[in-house]
C-alpha cells in the first residue's frame, strides 16, 4: 500500500489505481465497495469517491446495481488510447519544430542514446526505470510545446492507460523500452532540424508500433 496521504480519499484513489497499474485485478474483473473497503482499509465513503475520479480516468466502470468493473482492455480500448495519443502529439510536434529548444533536444539526444546503450546489456527494474524516464520526457518535450495544463492532464491519463494496456497483453519491459528508445532518436533530429514532414511521419510510425508493441503484434 502507498504511503499515508492527507486524507482517506486521496489515499484511497492512489493506493487502487496503483493496484490497477500494477495488474492486480484481471481486466474487466468485478469489484464492490466493500471489498476494495476492506483491501485498502478505506470507509466505504472515500472508497466510493476513488472509484467516481477513477471511472473519470477510465480506469474503472460503474454499473447501478451491478457493481464495478475494471475496464475492459479490449482492442477498442487500444485503438482509442493510440488515436488519442496521435492527435495530441501531432499538434505538440509541431509547436516543437516552430520554435525548437536546440539545447533540450541534444541533451535527451545524448541521454537517448546512453539508455539505449545501457538497455543492450541490463534489464534491471532500476535500468528500466531510467529508460521510461527518458522515453517519458521525450514525449513531455512535445506535449509541453501545447503550454496547455488541460492537455498535460488528458495525455498523463491516457498514459497511465497506455500502462494498463501493457498489463493485459504480452509486454516485454526491457526490449519495448530499448526499441521505443531507439525509435525517439530519429524522431528527435527531426525535430531539430525542423523537417515537419519526416518527424511526424516518424512520430507517428513510432506512436503505432508502440501501440503493436503493447498489444504483442
Amino acid at each position: 500500500m502507498l504511503e499515508t496521504l492527507a486524507s482517506p480519499r486521496e489515499r484511497a484513489y492512489a493506493d487502487i489505481k496503483h493496484a490497477l497499474l500494477r495488474g492486480d485485478y484481471p481486466s474487466a474483473q468485478m469489484l464492490s465497495l466493500r471489498e476494495l473497503s476492506e483491501r485498502f482499509g478505506c470507509p466505504i465513503a472515500a472508497i466510493r469517491d476513488a472509484v467516481i475520479r477513477l471511472e473519470c480516468d477510465r480506469l474503472l466502470k460503474v454499473h447501478p446495481q451491478r457493481g464495478i468493473q475494471v475496464m475492459n482492455v479490449d482492442l477498442d480500448f487500444v485503438r482509442e488510447a493510440c488515436q488519442l495519443r496521435l492527435m495530441i502529439e501531432r499538434e505538440g510536434a509541431q509547436r516543437v519544430i516552430e520554435e525548437p529548444d536546440v539545447a533540450a533536444i541534444e541533451a535527451l539526444e545524448q541521454r537517448t542514446a546512453a539508455s539505449v546503450e545501457e538497455l543492450a546489456t541490463a534489464s534491471d527494474a532500476t535500468t528500466i526505470e531510467r529508460a521510461a524516464e527518458v522515453d517519458w520526457d521525450m514525449h513531455q518535450l512535445i506535449v509541453g510545446a501545447l503550454r496547455s495544463q488541460l492537455i498535460h492532464d488528458i495525455y498523463r491519463q491516457n498514459r497511465e492507460r497506455q500502462r494498463l494496456i501493457g498489463r493485459v497483453y504480452a509486454f516485454h519491459p526491457a526490449r519495448h523500452a530499448r526499441a521505443a528508445l531507439v525509435e525517439h532518436l530519429p524522431v528527435l533530429a527531426a525535430l531539430k532540424a525542423r523537417d515537419a514532414a519526416l518527424g511526424w511521419e516518424l512520430l507517428e510510425a513510432h506512436i503505432t508500433s508502440a501501440m503493436r508493441r503493447q498489444i504483442g503484434i
